[in-house]
């Protein structure tokens, strides 16, 4: 288990995350140093508890979508770099959903799956591709406005998001009290991977960050 701090100068404006062990002891430090680029990006460079360089998140090309996109992950420890694949849809937005992670961790996928509401923060799943693609052509919902949406549909299709894909192996919630985040992982590979998760934490923040800084 791994807990995340968020040190900031308001509250849309985080410059630093702690992310401690169930003892509060400190594992590393993630910096969101792309907010403070001239054109700000989801850079993010990870540091040991000491300031020891432990690696960097580079976000994906700017283009007209702010979101979705490949982030490459790069560890000090690991040789091969790591792709956290953001997934964002149309439908996601309309449904207000979070966008879904997508990574591999010793060649396993996983994919994580959020809420905006309540204390569950994220689930993280075993990837199965085509459940994903099952689900995708089954939720689409084509081009048309909101005041042509049926509302009960959508709240169908949220319903049916809860069991696509199967049983959790992790968890990222949000406690009342205590670290803003917590994250749990069940799988035993999963459970090595304290970093990559902070990552998906602090991707998924940043994400919340950027809508409600829009809608001041």
């Amino acid at each position: 288990m791994i807990r995340i701090y968020k040190e900031s100068f308001s509250e849309h404006q985080v410059y630093r995350y702690r992310i401690t062990d169930e003892a509060d002891r400190t594992l590393c430090l993630a910096e969101p140093t792309g907010l403070f680029l001239p054109n700000p990006t989801r850079e993010i460079t990870l540091w040991g508890p000491n300031w020891e360089p432990l690696g960097r998140v580079t976000p994906p090309d700017l283009s007209r979508w702010p979101w979705g996109g490949e982030y490459t992950v790069v560890l000090a420890d690991r040789e091969t770099p790591l792709v956290v694949t953001e997934q964002w849809e149309l439908v996601d937005m309309l449904l207000l959903r979070m966008p879904r992670y997508s990574f591999q961790w010793e060649g396993t996928p996983y994919i994580a799956v959020g809420n905006r509401f309540g204390e569950q923060f994220y689930e993280i799943f075993l990837y199965i591709p085509e459940i994903g693609e099952e689900f995708g052509a089954e939720a689409s919902i084509g081009t048309v406005s909101l005041a042509d949406l049926d509302v009960a549909e959508l709240e169908r299709a949220a319903e049916r998001e809860k069991h696509r894909w199967g049983e959790p192996v992790g968890a990222i919630w949000r406690p009342s009290r205590g670290p803003h985040y917590q994250a749990e992982v069940w799988a035993s590979p999963l459970q090595d991977a304290s970093l990559l998760l902070a990552v998906l934490v602090v991707l998924a923040d940043l994400h919340m960050q950027e809508q409600e800084g829009t809608a001041i």
